[in-house]
């Protein structure tokens, strides 16, 4: 990577953690507001979906605003507004307060995630899937930290809102990195060789089918695990979420390993690999006997799936170069997507017949990556 790009990398790690923090604060804290704002399950419901639309939203507007303003303003109004809304969480008086300042995360998320993504393609130009992978590996760093040091402050006794102040903090941090980092005058990558439109023509569509599975995928794992090992009696109530907590770490030490093999191995096998690999290790979480393998298929899962989504991010935006923003932007959105539908999608089998059949809608997405990249 060009030497006048790497400390750009330093407000992309710091703002993956904020957004793996962000994914998953109000769920950790949710106990805590529910007792405190007296609030009832379809309430509490709203306050943990609410970010999802706006991501959806806001990462495709973002990849078109840096298109045409560039991606470290687009990337600055987002912890801006994530300054704002996080304030508006920790002040908000009643529920119909809280629940716009929550939802207004998602469309923070979405800003930056839709800025980051492009941006870094553009400063590691013929090695943006490894180092796509490693900012990636961040987010996961947010995610599984987070809960972590809110178990710790509650247990202190410090009160909800206090834990969204001293996150107000860290975006600061965050947002006086980015202005301190130097960034191309002109940002742009190379044209490719073909077209943009016969690039879009011949790669997006396919890539952005695969990347709205793997959102759905990655989602559903996260949200069904606990609950699909507590009822096959593979753990109890207590442990179960440790379920989820492995599938985390497999995936960020996934994203270490593709941050080195992502160019030797090759975009387009190492997605395809990955998510055939995926699907025979959720394979055996569904069917391996005993106590001990199933977990060893939900490891397995994790490192497989762990490199898909910077990949794919990676090689779309190198393909269309020329469009970089918005295609990067389309992305997020269609992932953000998939994230909403499937999950729901399983829920609904599972009621219909049960989980462990509902779940392998989840093995057949992961085929269906595989297929749906081999065609781009």
């Amino acid at each position: 990577m060009d030497e006048k790009a790497r400390p750009s990398l330093a407000p992309a790690f710091l703002s993956m953690v904020l957004l793996g923090a962000l994914s998953v604060m109000v769920g950790a804290l949710l106990p805590a507001i529910i007792q405190s704002l007296a609030l009832n399950d379809a309430q509490a419901g709203l306050l943990v979906s609410s970010p999802a639309v706006g991501y959806v939203l806001a990462a495709a507007l973002a990849g078109i605003m840096g298109d045409a303003l560039g991606f470290r303003r687009v990337w600055l109004i987002g912890v801006g507004m994530g300054l704002l809304a996080i304030l508006g969480i920790a002040l908000a008086p009643s529920f119909a307060w809280l629940l716009p300042a929550v939802g207004a995360t998602g469309l923070v998320a979405g800003l930056c995630d839709g800025s980051i993504n492009p941006l870094i393609a553009l400063l590691a130009q013929g090695r943006s899937g490894g180092v796509l992978n490693r900012v990636h590996l961040f987010f996961g760093i947010g995610a599984t930290v987070t809960p972590f040091l809110i178990g710790l402050g509650l247990r202190l006794g410090l009160p909800w809102r206090a834990h969204y102040f001293l996150l107000s903090c860290y975006l600061l941090l965050v947002g006086a990195s980015i202005r301190r980092a130097r960034f191309p005058q002109r940002e742009k990558l190379p044209p490719t060789s073909l077209p943009p439109r016969w690039q879009l023509i011949k790669t997006i569509p396919f890539a952005l089918l695969a990347i709205f599975i793997y959102g759905g995928v990655e989602a559903s794992i996260f949200s069904w695990t606990a609950t699909y090992l507590e009822r096959r009696a593979l753990a109890s109530l207590a442990t179960s979420s440790l379920g989820v907590s492995l599938f985390g770490i497999a995936m960020m030490v996934g994203r270490l390993l593709c941050s080195f093999a992502a160019e030797r191995i090759g975009y387009k096998r190492l997605i395809i690999g990955g998510a055939l690999g995926g699907a025979a290790a959720l394979s055996m979480l569904l069917l391996a006997p005993g106590p001990f393998l199933p977990w060893v298929g939900l490891g397995l899962a994790g490192l497989a799936l762990a490199g898909i989504f910077a990949t794919i991010m990676a090689d779309v935006t190198q393909r269309v170069s020329q469009r970089a923003g918005t295609v990067a932007g389309a992305t997020c959105s269609s992932s953000g997507l998939g994230k909403i539908l499937l999950p729901w999608l399983v829920g609904q089998v599972a009621q219909a017949t049960n989980l462990e059949a509902a779940l392998w809608l989840v093995v057949f997405g992961a085929v269906a990556i595989a297929a749906a990249y081999a065609c781009t």
